[in-house]
This record gives structure tokens, C-alpha cells and sequence, in this order.
């Protein structure tokens, strides 16, 4: 008898110790989880002698691992109206340069729609890190100068068989690489069309080192902690001839061809936070065309990091066909020919400074200046460009910035004539979601006003000739545009 109490003392221990352990496991059950509902209060400071939780490391998310189909979209957008002082619809200011191209100060001075979006595709992944991509990125370009402001953004004339409105629709980049290959030191491999390797100044749109075209090659092969080596062979057309018919568009000559090998160095630290970058460029001439010929170029560029942004001072020159080194990157033809003559030549030096030394101050400066001899084949023929600019971004609050941006462009020629010159100024109130001078997207209504001789617009000075056309040497505009990128 006296055994049962004892036999009942320990069931009543087994009774408690079950009960305990069930309450337990039930709290557990309903605490929340701190990834999901994390606790007003902060966390007691763990000693230094712990080891870190698994929660923090849960912090830290592992590096995706690309999978065949996955799809990444980034791309660019800008388009707006408005008006000139001299009623209807809006145009732009620009003065022709020696490049045959134009320069512009962009900040209200744009009369287009542009959108590029760029899908890139996994095509193939395999466990050892070999990754294929696809990369396609289709263009439009709507010139509202000419076009109107159509209300849906036709790209094409409604008529049959007429010809085009100006609108087009491009893709230049549509091409593939491999990347991962254990003998190509980390480079990747890509042959297609494709912009590539591209600097610019953002403020004027100017594409100063631009090598893209269709060709292959093999990027940034790593020589070192930093350093890279590329290599690429890209095609060279003659420049466009006369249509055959008045509907058919220019094309290059048949027998016309050479290709360009760009190979380019980059990542030598002098220093901290500077950077050395090389490119030099050769035209093989191959083409059944006794006009045609080869020409090379090099660029040499500084990059030296700044608070908030960096400095990039370039230095350019070429002969023949290598006195090209990109376009505005709006146009189909590059500004590589075989067609030039290896008399011409052209020196230009480019400084350009992007600064955010505060959270609500930035800006960006540009100095330009281009000297081509023997230009167009013309002996004697000089010309020199000079450019400079800035542009100024003051947030009034988080999500609202005063800009101002100020451009002057220069053009003398060695044929007697007087120099042409363009200013223009503008003034712009933005909406954005954040304070930085690059933040994006922005809504931005803007007054730009410019000025020039009468040189400059004998030679045209605005897109729509509203101004060419007149004795004025002045001109506003005035209107809207909305600008992203992602």
C-alpha cells in the first residue's frame, strides 16, 4: 500500500512534464514571425561574444541563379509638347557642327518621342555558370516636329504605299552572348547588333564614344583584379547614296565594305578611385571600290570618381575613316565610313563633370572641343567645333526641383565665312520622385529661350526652320516633356 502513492507521485510528475511541454510547443506555434510581423520593440543587443542569429543572416538574400526563360526588362522614355513664340508647334534649337550632325542642349529642347526597351532573355543555364542571353530592344522614334502630336503615336503613314512619316521603328541591340566560359577569363562572348561600350555627355546628348554597331567579339576579359581587355570586329558600310526611287529610302553602295576592329583597355588604377581606359580603333578596307579606304583612331579617357558623380576627360583623334567615333545614336548611320578620305583628320577633347555633393544640389558641366582638317575631303578645309554647357538641379522638396541649364555652341570654318554661334538657356520645374539630380522619372514644364547670327541660321538653326526661314535672331519655346529610365 504504500507503494501506490509513490506510483501515483510519478504519474502526476509525468502528467506535469507532458502538460509543460505542450504549452511550450503551442507558444511557439503562436508567435509571430519576425520576417512577417516584426516587433515594436527593438531586440535586446546581443553580447559580442554571440554568434549572429539566423534571422540576420536570413538578411542577406543569395545571388539568383539564372534559369532558362527568366526575362529582364530595363529601357528609356521621353516625350512631351509644346509651342514657339512664333505660334504653332513647337521646334527645336540646334546648330550644325562639323560632323555633319547637330548639337543641342537638351533640357526643353527636344522635339521627339523616344522609347527604348530593352528585354534580355536566358536562353541557356547550365550548372557550371555558363549563362546564354538573348537581347532585343525594340526603338521608336517619333519626330513631333514634322509628325504633330499624333493621339496615338502612329509610327507610320495610314495611306498604302506611301512614304514613310519620318517615325521609325529600330533595334539596335539585337544580339546574343555567352557568358561563364572558363577560358575566356571571364569575358563574354556576343555577336549581333548592339550598342556597345558607349559614353555620352547626358546634358547635350552627345554619344562622343560610341563603337557600337553589328559585329562579335569577346568583352571584358579580366587581366587582373581590375583590369579588362576587349576585342570586337564590327562591319562598315559606305555612306548612304542616292535613293533609286523617291519613295526608297538611301542606301549604301553594294561593293562598299570594311570592317572596323575596336579593342579597348580599361580598369588601370593610377590611384583611388581614378581609372585609365584605352581604345583604339582600325578600318580594314574590303571593297571592290577603287574610291574606298581604311583609317584608324584612339581615345584615351580619365575617370576620376567625385562625390555624388565623377569627371571623364576624353581625348580623341583619328584619320580616314577612324575620325569617326559615334553619332548621336539616333540615326542608322554611324559616322564610320570607308568612303573617307585618309587626308582627313580630327582632334577632340571632351570634359565632362557630374557632380551631387548634396542631396538636394547637382549638376553637370561639358566643354567640347573638335578641330578636323581636310574635312569632307575638301583640302584646306578646316573647321573647329567648340562647345560648353551645364545644367543645375535644385530639389525645393523631396519630390520637386527647380533646373536650369545654360549651352553655347561655336562653329568656324576656314572658307571665309563669319563663325556661327547658338546660346540657349531654359528653366524648368520638375516633379520627381526623389531629390537627385539623375533621380527618374521626372514632369517637368520648361521655357527655353536662344539666340544666334546670322551665319548660324542661313545654316539652319532650329528643326522645324520656323526660325531658319526669318530674319529673327532669337526664338522661345515653351512646353511639357516627361523623361524615365529604369
Amino acid at each position: 500500500m504504500k507503494r501506490v502513492p509513490q506510483r501515483l507521485a510519478s504519474l502526476a510528475i509525468l502528467c506535469a512534464l507532458a502538460q509543460g511541454t505542450g504549452s511550450t510547443a503551442f507558444a511557439a506555434e503562436d508567435q509571430p514571425d519576425p520576417a512577417i510581423d516584426p516587433p515594436t520593440a527593438a531586440p535586446e543587443t546581443p553580447s559580442s561574444t554571440e554568434k549572429p542569429k539566423t534571422l540576420a543572416a536570413r538578411e542577406v538574400p543569395l545571388p539568383a541563379v539564372p534559369k532558362v526563360g527568366d526575362v529582364t526588362v530595363s529601357g528609356y522614355l521621353r516625350g512631351g509638347f509644346g509651342a514657339s513664340s512664333q505660334k504653332g508647334r513647337m521646334t527645336c534649337f540646334t546648330l550644325a557642327n562639323p560632323a555633319g550632325l547637330v548639337s543641342k542642349y537638351r533640357l526643353g529642347n527636344e522635339c521627339e518621342i523616344w522609347s527604348e526597351t530593352h528585354f534580355t532573355v536566358v536562353t541557356y543555364a547550365d550548372e557550371d555558370g555558363t549563362v546564354a542571353r538573348l537581347h532585343i530592344m525594340p526603338t521608336v522614334y517619333i519626330d513631333t516636329t514634322f509628325i504633330g502630336y499624333s493621339p496615338n503615336s502612329t509610327v507610320n503613314s495610314p495611306a498604302r504605299e506611301s512614304t514613310n512619316t519620318g517615325a521609325f521603328l529600330a533595334f539596335p541591340n539585337l544580339y546574343i552572348d555567352i557568358s561563364g566560359i572558363s577560358w575566356l577569363g571571364g569575358g563574354t562572348a556576343w555577336a549581333g547588333t548592339r550598342y556597345y561600350k558607349r559614353e555620352s555627355v547626358y546634358i547635350s546628348d552627345f554619344f562622343y564614344w560610341n563603337p557600337s554597331g553589328v559585329g562579335a567579339g569577346i568583352e571584358d576579359i579580366h587581366l587582373g583584379e581590375d583590369l579588362r581587355l576587349s576585342y570586337a570586329a564590327f562591319a562598315v558600310d559606305g555612306e548612304p547614296g542616292a535613293p533609286p526611287t523617291p519613295t526608297s529610302p538611301p542606301l549604301p553602295n553594294q561593293v562598299d565594305f570594311g570592317v572596323r576592329n575596336d579593342l579597348q583597355l580599361r580598369g588601370l588604377h593610377p590611384w583611388s578611385g581614378g581609372e585609365l581606359q584605352f581604345g583604339f580603333q582600325y578600318i580594314a578596307n574590303y571593297s571592290n571600290n577603287p574610291t574606298t579606304h581604311s583609317g584608324w583612331g584612339g581615345t584615351i579617357q580619365f575617370v576620376q570618381k567625385l562625390p555624388g558623380g565623377d569627371n571623364k576627360l576624353a581625348l580623341q583623334y583619328g584619320r580616314g575613316g577612324g575620325t569617326g567615333f559615334g553619332t548621336l545614336a539616333r540615326y542608322y548611320y554611324p559616322d564610320f565610313s570607308v568612303r573617307h578620305d585618309p587626308s582627313e583628320a580630327r582632334f577632340r577633347a571632351v570634359d565632362v563633370l557630374t557632380v551631387q555633393p548634396l542631396d538636394w544640389l547637382g549638376g553637370q558641366a561639358v566643354i567640347v572641343f573638335q578641330h578636323d582638317d581636310n574635312f569632307l575631303a575638301s583640302p584646306g578645309l578646316k573647321t573647329d567645333w567648340f562647345s560648353a554647357g551645364a545644367r543645375v538641379s535644385v530639389a525645393l522638396a523631396k519630390n520637386l526641383k527647380l533646373l536650369g541649364e545654360v549651352g553655347y555652341d561655336t562653329v568656324k570654318k576656314s572658307n571665309g565665312l563669319e563663325r556661327q554661334f547658338l546660346g540657349k538657356g531654359t528653366i524648368a520645374l520638375a516633379i520627381s520622385p526623389n531629390r537627385g539630380l539623375m533621380t527618374r522619372p521626372e514632369l517637368r514644364v520648361f521655357f527655353t529661350g536662344a539666340a544666334w547670327n546670322e551665319t548660324a541660321r542661313t545654316a539652319s538653326v532650329d528643326s522645324g526652320k520656323i526660325y531658319t526661314g526669318t530674319n529673327a535672331l532669337r526664338g522661345e519655346i515653351f512646353g511639357v516633356q516627361g523623361e524615365t529610365w529604369w
